[in-house]
């Protein structure tokens, strides 16, 4: 009896672990849909109005998240932080680390 419930708790682990690393609980801000992710070369002409890092979670139970998803989750976060400084572009200046990334805010014309 103890060996089946062993077996369930193995298989449920890594079940729960993938659910929750798909799972996405950040979500774009109203008026953080003008913000938009640029290149270093879109905001030649725009006015850098500071930076922000942002984190998530980078891994569930041991299990490392996939670096898209958080990749994209960052991004939803800075261009939620991006309003808060009226500004209307963002660009990443740092990669993934630890399940954070640094981006740098700007003004656009």
């Amino acid at each position: 009896m103890k060996k089946v419930a062993s077996s369930k708790l193995l298989i449920s682990l890594p079940l729960l672990a993938s659910i929750i690393s798909g799972c996405s609980f950040v979500q774009l801000k109203p008026n953080a849909d003008t913000v938009k992710t640029l290149t270093a070369e879109q905001v030649a002409n725009c006015k850098s109005v500071g930076t922000v890092t942002t984190k998530v979670i980078d891994e569930v139970m041991f299990i490392s998240r996939n670096e898209e998803k958080m990749a994209s989750e960052l991004e939803v976060l800075a261009r939620n932080e991006a309003i808060k400084s009226d500004a209307n572009a963002i660009v990443p200046i740092s990669e993934i680390e630890e399940g954070q990334r640094t981006f740098r805010v700007y003004l656009c014309p």
